[in-house]
């Protein structure tokens, strides 16, 4: 599954770059996950040792700390695995805060498709009528195009850091401008002619952010915490804005500098201006829970809007289907799910709701998935939480 927040590009072109800061390895062992349950049916002890089971083995795989919450009709189980710093044995809080990357496109999304609701944006005008002489060719591609990747504009995350993950850690606290990261976008030719195909671009929602600010003349992040954060009590979900910081209890997030098994590197403080509206968001398992379960519960759009919202296809570089900010899985053994993930240096998260709103799943890792192996045993995880529990007996 390609990392949606840190260009895949930039990953696999970085590995063989050396690292200028080692800082931690991660030889010990896992610590065992703690659990807690509130509900009056309470799911089996089956499914919490698979729950455990499943934190610990990405824990093992090579993550330094997991967090995860699963929510549905018989209450709320949390659980965490591993370290929240790797200079102690300590677990990572199951209540700490994390930098949510791309999940913040579906709030973007969601304020958008909210301000289409009320007639302040046509899903089908041209970006040009909203801003113009901003994007090069914005008179044919859409709103629509850019909230579903179809606009074929180029990632700025692709060329971004020049010298890859090296380069991206001696910057790291460096101020982006939305408009440098656009400057950076059009140096480059798009992908394909707008509407053509489907490619996922950061670029996409560095727009649209611009669009809100010019549709209700607020920043995007102002008007995202005032139609969204705070009717939802979202209390543990914010924006950076220039604070490097991550606010509140968290665990460290790390980076391997020389690829999977190299030595890991502290890269809990940064920057978050270079990403913006497309995955600046902190925010907490608990909180993202409570969005998505508003966001597929109808809560937040009238039905025709949510439906196009779930209306999702294939793009040339994602694993999962895409609707309009919002990504589709699918397996037997839960259904249909809806959500988003996200990937910022340091933090992994995957959160995504079964279709019938029943279920709520988030995982959290403090390190980006940045082999096959860990991939693959963190779609495990997440597909063993989003499984429906069994009743206790």
């Amino acid at each position: 599954m390609r990392l949606p927040l840190l260009a895949a590009t930039v990953l696999s072109g970085a590995l063989a770059i050396p690292a200028t800061d080692p800082a931690f390895a991660d030889s010990a062992p896992p610590a065992a996950a703690t659990t807690h349950s509130a509900g009056a049916h309470q799911p089996s002890a089956a499914d919490h040792t698979a729950w455990r089971k499943a934190l610990d083995d990405v824990v093992t795989a090579g993550v330094p700390g997991v967090i995860a919450e699963v929510h549905d009709a018989r209450g709320t189980w949390t659980g965490t695995s591993g370290r929240a710093d790797l200079h102690h044995r300590r677990l990572p809080p199951a209540n700490g805060r994390f930098r949510a990357g791309s999940n913040t496109k579906t709030f973007v999304a969601t304020t958008v498709l909210q301000l289409v609701a009320e007639k302040k944006v046509r899903l089908d005008a041209p970006i040009e009528r909203y801003l113009p002489r901003l994007v090069p060719n914005g008179k044919h591609i859409t709103v629509r195009q850019l909230l579903s990747h179809r606009s074929g504009l180029y990632d700025y995350t692709d060329s971004l850091w020049h010298g890859g993950l090296s380069e991206l850690y001696r910057n790291r606290f460096r101020h982006w401008t939305p408009q440098e990261l656009l400057d950076e976008a059009f140096r480059h030719t798009p992908y394909f002619a707008p509407g053509t195909s489907g490619h996922y671009s950061n670029t996409n929602y560095i727009v649209l952010g611009m669009l809100i600010e010019k549709a209700t003349g607020k920043s995007a992040e102002q008007e995202i915490t005032d139609r969204l954060i705070k009717p939802l009590g979202l209390h543990h979900t914010s924006f950076p804005d220039n604070s490097v910081r991550i606010p509140g209890p968290h665990a460290h997030g790390y980076l391997r500098m020389n690829g999977p098994g190299s030595p890991y590197t502290d890269i809990t403080q940064e920057s978050m201006t270079w990403a913006s509206t497309a995955g600046s968001l902190i925010s907490t398992t608990h909180d993202l829970n409570r969005f998505f379960s508003a966001l597929i519960g109808g809560k937040l759009l009238p039905p025709a809007l949510l439906r196009k919202m779930q209306d999702a296809h294939p793009l040339q570089n994602g694993a999962t289907d895409y609707g309009l900010g919002l990504s589709r899985l699918t397996d037997p053994s839960y259904g249909t799910a809806y959500g988003h993930i996200g990937s910022a240096p340091g933090y992994s998260t995957y959160s995504f709701t079964t279709a019938d709103n029943t279920r709520q799943v988030t995982l959290s890792l403090n390190a980006l998935v940045d082999s096959q192996k860990l991939k693959t045993v963190t779609d495990k995880a997440l597909k063993t939480l989003l499984r429906p529990a069994t009743t206790a007996k």
